[in-house]
């Protein structure tokens, strides 16, 4: 049997995060390895868990999700990122997708395209 991919999900809004890590927990092969409420959490979390996908708001204190995503990609993070966000125009998709994230949704449209590529993942799809 795989081992399951672990995810860590970034975002400040505590209630959000708490609906997104359940969600993906009901995904099977996958499991939440940590939770972070900001950008510097999230790198701290990378270093502690390596999880295999980090799930990445961008507006959030301390250091906000595309700096977050520039210093992990510096550093040498693989680790398949997936940044959700309200902030969904071109110009931070642009940004995102040239500092190295994955995949790029907007929250309005859901945590189901979050849900189908870690199912892809699961099946060696994505």
């Amino acid at each position: 049997m795989p081992r399951p991919i672990r995810v860590l999900v970034a975002d400040d809004s505590s209630l959000l995060r708490r609906l997104l890590c359940d969600a993906i927990r009901e995904v099977d092969g996958v499991e939440v390895v940590a939770e972070a409420a900001d950008g510097a959490e999230a790198i701290d979390g990378v270093r502690a868990h390596e999880p295999g996908v980090v799930v990445l708001d961008l507006q959030m204190p301390v250091m906000g999700g595309l700096q977050a995503l520039q210093r992990l990609r510096a550093n040498g993070l693989g680790s398949h990122v997936i940044v959700l966000t309200n902030h969904a125009d071109a110009v931070y998709r642009s940004a995102c997708l040239e500092a190295g994230a994955n995949h790029f949704f907007d929250k309005s449209a859901g945590i189901d395209r979050v849900l189908e590529v870690l199912r892809q993942m699961t099946q060696g799809e994505a």
